[in-house]
């Protein structure tokens, strides 16, 4: 699996141009009802990497939950953005990656989304504990994006099934996990 940053702050004009006139119907749809410009950026961030990836010419859509489907047997991809960050994953095996800026968050959030062995690890108040809960968070949202299972918000009930292997990296101030099929 390869991961691929792109920096949203850079992204020109043309660029981001080019990003929309290669989307779907639907995609410049809920490009035009994302809340703000930065929302629209990271979006055209995602189909830029995707695009750079697999071609121009790509059939490529993305479902509700943000999955990505190519049509190309055996080549994998999957866009995430947080931040001034759009992150693609491109991989041979069915996976979904997740990326957060890492930044504070709420006590109350954090130990409502947590199990008690996560909490453990995440260590609220010490240094690097939003890391640590930013890290837990994107590992569960990339295994519901990748099995579809939840509800999101009840993330504290998290197992990890046997098919599945997460891949964790740091940068850029963001966390990223992948979720991928093994197999």
């Amino acid at each position: 699996m390869e991961l691929f940053w792109y920096d949203i702050r850079t992204m020109s004009q043309a660029e981001y141009d080019s990003a929309v006139a290669g989307m779907t119907n639907e995609r410049r749809q809920q490009l035009s009802d994302a809340a703000t410009e930065d929302d629209r950026r990271r979006m055209a961030g995602c189909e830029l990497l995707v695009r750079q990836q697999l071609g121009a010419d790509a059939a490529v859509t993305f479902d509700a939950l943000g999955r990505i489907t190519t049509g190309q047997e055996g080549r994998y991809i999957s866009a995430a953005a947080s931040g001034a960050w759009a992150v693609c994953a491109v991989g041979d095996r069915p996976m979904e990656t997740v990326v957060e800026v890492i930044r504070g968050a709420q006590e109350k959030f954090i130990a409502r989304s947590l199990t008690e062995a996560e909490a453990h690890y995440v260590r609220y108040g010490d240094d690097g504990c939003f890391a640590r809960f930013w890290e837990c968070w994107t590992a569960k949202e990339a295994l519901f994006k990748l099995t579809g299972k939840g509800p999101l918000l009840a993330l504290s009930a998290f197992a990890l099934p046997s098919d599945v292997a997460l891949h964790h990296v740091k940068d850029h101030g963001c966390t990223v996990v992948t979720a991928m099929r093994l197999g």
